[in-house]
């Protein structure tokens, strides 16, 4: 049975990364002595975090004997750009993706907030300029807990200023969080407000000839609609109107808020959605318009007469060896990862939740889950653990697993459930255990209710001429055959399950939330609610994120300093839908490797110019001898 998710539309995040190891007869037992590009700026800061020692000044060389008038104000220049999310995984090889250039690769948010947190430590510092002036992917709950570190960083007495040139909803939020806001005079602002689409295929279904036998508990349980109606339930669509209201005041607000303007106004922008640079000014989202290519100079002016930009400097060119740099490449980042004295955990549970004994990367599979849980408790240097859910569900079995085996934690040490993007259906489930629930205004939640579903074709094989014959001693064997439907007894079986699961469901959520399973069953029936929403039912305790989770945390165990991991551990290697994309050398570097690693490879000069052209001629099929000996641990090639 598969507690399901709901319909999702509100935040498109895409996918990437794949780790695996591309080793090519023309760099074997041979030395690489690659040249560094030269980098004025760095490209991820989720990965890089630059020391006083490692920052260059950009600005012009003083004379010897002149002296300054005043000390200059040190202003870190933070660049963000592309896709992140809560804890990157690796992905299968993808062909297809290395013939057409590669996906698109995922970030470590919570990097870039430990990053953001040094610079709010560093004494030295006067200021922050954050470049937003590339595309950016965040969603709500990350852009909800950026807003509250950015406040940090300016209550630490940093001024923050914001460049933009075109802007999307994820740079305005984060943009508004900035003392001043500046926008290129040829740049522009795309505002839209929160949108749902959903794809509904029962015509397509019927014209093919395919037909889906579906139980379920609870109407509201929007995940089967598109393969049982043409079209969105009256009921349905309306319950999702008002999710989508919640979901994007808490977007309108916090802009309104930290512009000082009214909800309404960013709501005509939104109505408006496509903004002019000037035009964005008169709204209150800009201060200042400049030049495009101008960043510094215009933001200059606002950080005092002298500044001294902070960026990250290139390393020397060294050479390294083939061994050494598969060496460097295979080791984990143990320094980062190991626990020691005062350890808080954050255990990320991200994917989809199924059962099983081996990991599955977007999964969240059981017994590799309960492992995990296993050694935290016996941790003694784990004092307290944050549980960051962003799932959709999945398996109701694995799901119970998962939910038992946290019980047991959080029974044992401090533990408090932090809601990410989404925590819906079985990502719910596993949050009631007797820990505090936390989730941001945008998290998406709730989806309590189960269903069960098959799609059958049999209709479409005989219309092409294929026949099925199947021999089985009852009729319950031929249960999961492709071209017939569920019986009557079949569906009045598995809808007995779904009912007691559904029951079951209920009564967790009663006995942990303080409700009766009468008021829980009028919350529930697959309706899914914003954070905002959960919170004001009590299906929520709190509102925040990981960084108020891991400060309560702290202040519960009484500890002056804490050191944060995060669990599972990432893992290195490089990535080859990163090598073949579009991505910097120095972006790709800091995305795809350890620390220890990227480190390393910056230090010795490795630029991947001449690698990239070597797997991407190797991979042409015009030459009559293939040039791949190995693709490892994905697969082998042998000609």
């Amino acid at each position: 049975m598969i507690p399901h998710p709901p319909l999702r539309g509100i935040i498109m995040l895409r996918t990437g990364s794949l780790l695996s190891l591309l080793i090519l007869n023309t760099l074997c037992f041979s030395t690489l002595t690659l040249s560094a590009q030269e980098t004025s700026e760095p490209q991820d800061t989720s990965t890089a975090s630059p020391t006083d020692k490692e920052a260059t000044d950009d600005s012009d060389e003083k004379k010897p004997d002149e002296e300054p008038s005043a000390k200059p104000t040190k202003v870190q220049i933070v660049p963000l750009s592309g896709n992140y999310v809560d804890h990157p995984q690796p992905m299968s090889l993808d062909p297809t993706a290395l013939l057409l250039g590669g996906s698109v690769k995922q970030k470590s948010f919570f990097r870039m907030c430990e990053y953001l947190e040094r610079l709010e430590k560093n004494k030295e510092l006067g200021g922050v300029l954050f470049d937003l002036s590339n595309a950016i992917s965040l969603n709500a709950a990350q852009l909800d807990e950026l807003a509250r570190r950015c406040e940090r960083l300016r209550k630490a007495g940093k001024k923050l200023v914001a460049w933009l040139t075109d802007a999307s909803t994820a740079q305005i939020s984060l943009a508004a969080a900035c003392d001043v806001v500046l926008m290129a005079d040829f740049g522009g602002v795309d505002l839209p407000s929160a949108t749902m689409e959903s794809m509904f295929y029962r015509d397509a279904m019927d014209l093919v000839g395919i037909q889906a036998s579906i139980v379920r508990a609870g109407d509201f349980k929007g995940a089967v609609e598109p393969y049982t109606n043409p079209e969105m339930s009256v009921h349905l669509r309306n319950h999702s109107l008002k999710m989508l209201q919640s979901l994007n005041d808490a977007t309108v607000n916090r802009i309104a808020a930290a512009r000082e303007v009214t909800a309404e106004e960013i709501r005509n922008c939104q109505k408006k959605r496509i903004l002019t640079p000037e035009e964005a000014v008169s709204a209150g989202l800009v201060d200042h318009l400049a030049p495009l290519g101008s960043m510094r100079t215009a933001a200059a002016e606002h950080f005092g007469e002298q500044v001294e930009w902070l960026t990250l400097k290139s390393k020397p060119q060294q050479s390294m060896s083939f061994f050494e740099l598969m060496g460097r490449m295979m080791a984990q980042d143990a320094s980062a990862s190991r626990t020691s004295g005062n350890t808080i955990v954050v255990l990320h549970l991200s994917g989809t939740i199924v059962t099983g004994k081996s990991e599955v990367s977007g999964s969240i599979v059981s017994q590799p889950t309960v492992n995990l849980i296993d050694r935290l408790l016996k941790d003694d240097n784990v004092k307290g653990v944050v549980v960051r859910i962003n799932s959709p569900g999945g398996s109701a079995t694995a799901s119970e697993i998962i939910r038992v085996k946290l019980a047991e934690l959080a029974a044992a040490k401090p533990t408090i459930i932090s809601m990410g993007e989404m925590a819906a259906s079985g990502g719910y489930w596993v949050s009631c255990i007797d820990a505090p629930v936390y989730a941001e205004s945008g998290t998406i939640t709730g989806s309590i209710g189960v269903f069960s579903m098959k799609l059958s074709a049999g209709a479409l094989l005989r219309r092409v001429g294929v026949n099925i014959e199947t021999l089985a001693l009852d009729d319950s064997a031929k249960m999961n055959a492709l071209d017939k439907r569920w019986s009557p007894t079949q569906q009045k079986q598995l809808q007995g399950m779904v009912d007691q699961i559904y029951s079951r469901f209920l009564e967790l959520v009663a006995s942990h939330r303080d409700l009766t399973k009468d008021q829980v069953a009028e919350l529930a029936g697959g309706r899914v609610w914003s954070g905002a929403q959960a919170h004001s039912l009590g299906l929520v305790d709190h509102l925040g994120g990981v960084d108020t989770c891991l400060q309560k945390l702290q202040k519960k165990l009484k500890l002056k300093t804490i050191k944060v991991v995060h669990r599972p551990e990432s893992r290195s290697g490089l990535d080859l839908s990163d090598l073949l994309g579009n991505e910097g050398e120095e972006e790709i570097l800091s995305s795809v490797l350890n620390v220890s690693s990227a480190k390393a490879l910056r230090a010795r000069g490795f630029s991947l110019d001449s690698t990239l052209t070597l797997i991407r001629e190797s991979l042409k099929p015009k030459h009559p001898r293939a040039n791949v000996w190995l693709l490892h641990p994905a697969e082998f090639v042998i000609q």
